[in-house]
């Protein structure tokens, strides 16, 4: 069976796509155990809590970081427009181009969805705890 040009094309993104998130991957343990391991500089963890559940960022060497990956946690698993755009996401031809992934796969699958989770969600979730309409903080050891 002869493949085409887009056959081809589509079978190296995908390639691509995959070996793109596994750098990522690789890229954040590195710096994790980065992180944890270094001897200088304050351990910082932050938390979202929201209907009854806590979610957690760091540790990591700021306050601001720590409580930006609280508010990325609370955005993936909590966040109702967070939620709401990973549905309509989900169920445009990109979701399903890409198998209808779950939202912890979904992120590393569409820059616009990530971008969304760690730019905008995170932003007004770290906004709204500075404003007091969401509960959260950072701690710095």
């Amino acid at each position: 069976m002869k493949k085409t040009r887009t056959q081809i094309s589509s079978h190296w993104l995908g390639k691509l796509t995959g070996s793109t998130v596994a750098a990522f991957l690789l890229f954040s343990i590195v710096l994790a155990c980065r992180s944890s391991s270094s001897s200088s500089g304050a351990k910082c963890m932050g938390q979202v809590s929201y209907e009854g559940q806590t979610y957690t960022g760091g540790p990591t060497d700021s306050a601001d970081q720590a409580q930006h990956f609280a508010c990325n946690n609370y955005c993936l698993d909590a966040d109702p427009e967070f939620d709401a755009h990973y549905r309509i996401w989900n169920d445009s031809r990109s979701g399903a181009a890409a198998g209808h992934p779950p939202k912890k796969e979904a992120i590393y699958k569409d820059k616009e969805l990530l971008d969304y989770l760690t730019k905008d969600c995170a932003g007004k979730c770290v906004a709204s705890i500075k404003e007091g309409t969401l509960k959260g903080n950072a701690k710095c050891e």
